[in-house]
């Protein structure tokens, strides 16, 4: 989730390409309104930090505690002193600084979804709406 138009467009883009089905919301709230009733069904959220309505901290610690199995990786544009001295900065997320390629998020995602087992072998179960092997909400 991101609420610049052109990053979500091309995050998005760039992991449907990879073969991820992707979830989009603009804002934290929009965003755990898509993932509450498909949370067992996602493999990883890929977080703006910084977002109107609802930012990404929150979202966080709105998926601690409802799906605490599912990864997180935050992207920002904003510096790190920024992120900290606003309280933002979570060092429990990987970050990804914008603007970045998107090899580099391919990577980033990979790595997260591979430290992270698939959430069939968390829950026990298919979820629902689970399309593919790879699956990831943002």
């Amino acid at each position: 989730m991101d609420d610049e138009d052109l990053v979500r467009e091309l995050v998005a883009r760039t992991l449907r390409e990879a073969g991820y089905r992707v979830l989009e919301a603009s804002h934290g709230a929009g965003a755990i309104g898509l993932l509450e009733p498909r949370s067992n069904a996602v493999d990883l959220v890929v977080c703006d930090l910084v977002m109107p309505v609802l930012g990404g901290k929150e979202v966080a610690e709105w998926i601690r505690q409802h799906s605490p199995a599912v990864p997180l990786l935050f992207i920002s544009g904003y510096p790190r002193a920024y992120l900290e001295a606003h309280n933002l900065f979570d060092p429990r997320v990987p970050m990804l600084r914008k603007p970045f390629l998107p090899s580099r998020l391919l990577e980033a995602v990979e790595e997260q979804v591979a430290s992270h087992p698939p959430v069939e072998r968390r829950r026990g179960q298919r979820g629902p709406d689970r399309e593919s092997p790879r699956s990831t909400g943002r």
